[in-house]
């Protein structure tokens, strides 16, 4: 994902007028070991996942400790993918898992399986 669309940003002038970027990361083991906290950034108006290289977070930023918040925004995400793609709520937790938690990838895969269906059986009539 580009950091100007996590980050909302129209333009790159926008990566000078913020205190900090959300920066996406492609390999989720980078993480381990790590303190990560989940928090609202209220630039790109999301829930994201912060590392911190040293100490933690700084007292103005809107830190969610708690692990319900986040297991409330990845159920927000899952019924979203369910209206979306008009499937089960299982369906929705298999694309989603299988797209690393990306939501777009998540309904491209599903898209890419349809038209996989819809092709085989074409082929078998």
């Amino acid at each position: 994902m580009d950091i100007k669309r996590l980050n909302n940003m129209m333009s790159d002038h926008g990566i000078y007028s913020r205190e900090r970027l959300l920066i996406p990361v492609s390999n989720p083991d980078l993480l381990i070991g790590g303190t990560c906290y989940i928090e609202v950034d209220t630039c790109a108006k999301r829930e994201v996942a912060v590392l911190y290289l040293e100490g933690g977070p700084d007292k103005k930023v809107n830190c969610l400790s708690s692990r319900v918040h986040s297991d409330r925004g990845r159920r927000r995400i899952i019924d979203s993918l369910k209206r979306s793609m008009q499937v089960d709520d299982g369906t929705a937790q298999y694309y989603l898992s299988i797209s690393n938690g990306d939501p777009r990838a998540a309904i491209t895969e599903f898209s890419q399986d349809l038209r996989w269906e819809r092709q085989t059986r074409t082929g078998l009539d």
